[in-house]
């Protein structure tokens, strides 16, 4: 009530002060988002911070940035011992946050050819904005007002956003999931938080079925939204079609063929490759986790450690991390560099090693059956340096507060790319965010 309370006020009273400021398409909608995840975590806090002795404003603040920004990054490493509000609260948000991902997604990035759509947009021709009718012959798409193209989108996003949430959580609670556990599990995973219910997580179900719908949910969650729309309108084959899930398919591919290639070799040292049953296990583990982390959720398998005892071998978790920089698809709730951007500047790093050999070849670049113009290469090539620039810059943040060396490009790599878990997983140690220093905290809240 007084988290409620106090958010009434506080929006009647910036709809006063800030009236008319956000109908310039240029700029307008970009502040807003800013502004809303500086504030949000701040008012989301208030429920939390009511709970005495539970956490401190910072700790609060950090976990409700996190909520919100998909990241999945938690304080409460003992998550049995926090009181079960806490948990549903965080998972609520966490489940809005990936709702205000596409929704902004679609009614203020998309306009401004940014967040992904610039190299789709650039594709085959030179406009630098958008046509909207690809995503929708709505009028409201196309109107310069925010409100009215912030709520299309909304009208567009919130059903199947909602349905596929229930599904899941239907889904898990007839394999056995509680109520409770199936709605918190099933909100991180369609925003791609990675929010778990207890301590042990999803490996503790020890259940392949409710790994499988877990799957069946992150990955529609980590295509870009504006393939759904266009699915929604022409049908399936728009997936079928779609470069992005192609990428995602030969990435996990590869990724969990080296993985069981590697294990494999370690069975044969400690002669346990007569252990069929260990062996798929082993196998559908590094699936399932490829799928996890590409798609920036970190839910860990049940099988994982299996590996590990067949094989003797520990998996390298950088597999993981390399797994999370790339992320799932443009425009998504899941983060990461995005796949379009990592695959083509591949295939450009790819044309320049062959142009060394034969400098005056013409070899075009190819997405999707289309050809892609040297300013979309351009465009990835500055992304990708940027983001290199912030990962150095909050890793060294971090290391001047107390982090050793590895933890803090782990920790700023799982901030930046919205991957949470990823820390923990590297750096062994369950309460890795719990005992930050108040710095860091909001230094890691920036990178979300």
């Amino acid at each position: 009530a007084y988290g409620a309370i106090s958010c009434v006020v506080l929006a009647a009273g910036a709809k006063i002060l800030l009236h008319g400021r956000f109908e310039g398409l240029e700029r307008g909608g970009l502040l807003l988002i800013l502004l809303f995840y500086i504030i949000a975590p701040a008012i989301a806090s208030i429920p939390i911070l009511e709970l005495k002795g539970v956490v401190g404003f910072s700790a609060a603040y950090f976990e409700m940035a996190s909520a919100l920004t998909t990241t999945g990054a938690s304080i409460f490493w003992d998550v049995d011992r926090v009181p079960d509000a806490v948990i549903l609260w965080r998972s609520m948000l966490a489940g809005f946050g990936g709702l205000v991902c596409l929704v902004s997604a679609l009614a203020i990035l998309a306009p401004l050819s940014i967040g992904g759509f610039e190299v789709e947009h650039m594709i085959d021709r030179r406009a630098q904005t958008i046509n909207y009718e690809f995503l929708c012959a709505s009028e409201g798409a196309r109107t310069r007002d925010l409100v009215d193209r912030l709520a299309w989108a909304l009208r567009i996003v919130l059903i199947p956003y909602l349905v596929l949430m229930l599904v899941c959580a239907f889904a898990l609670a007839a394999n056995g999931v509680s109520a409770f556990e199936a709605i918190c599990l099933a909100l991180g995973a369609i925003s791609t938080t990675g929010f778990v219910p207890h301590s042990e997580g999803v490996a503790g179900y020890r259940s392949l079925l409710i790994e499988i719908i877990l799957i069946l949910v992150m990955i529609p969650a980590a295509v870009g939204v504006s393939t759904h729309v266009a699915g929604l309108r022409t049908g399936i084959r728009v997936y079928l079609r779609n470069a992005e899930l192609r990428y995602m398919a030969i990435l996990v591919s590869g990724v969990v063929l080296l993985l069981f290639l590697r294990h494999w070799i370690g069975a044969i040292e400690t002669q346990s490759t007569g252990e069929i049953r260990a062996g798929l296990a082993a196998l559908w583990g590094s699936f399932f986790m490829a799928v996890s982390f590409l798609t920036t959720t970190g839910f860990e398998s049940a099988a994982w450690d299996g590996a590990t005892e067949w094989s003797g071998l520990k998996t390298p978790g950088v597999a993981l991390v390399g797994l999370a920089i790339i992320g799932g698809g443009a425009a998504s709730t899941a983060g990461g560099v995005k796949l379009v951007r990592a695959a083509l500047l591949a295939k450009h790093s790819m044309g320049e090693l062959r142009r060394l050999a034969r400098p005056s070849s013409v070899q075009p670049i190819f997405s999707g059956g289309r050809s892609v113009t040297f300013d979309a290469l351009r465009i990835v090539w500055v992304f990708v340096m940027l983001y290199a620039i912030t990962v150095a810059v909050c890793a060294l943040g971090l290391t001047a507060t107390g982090f050793k060396f590895v933890d803090a490009f782990a920790g700023s790599i799982a901030a930046i790319s919205n991957t949470g878990p990823l820390l923990p997983l590297i750096s062994g140690e369950q309460g890795a965010y719990t005992s930050l220093d108040p710095v860091a905290r909001f230094l890691l809240c920036g990178a979300m």
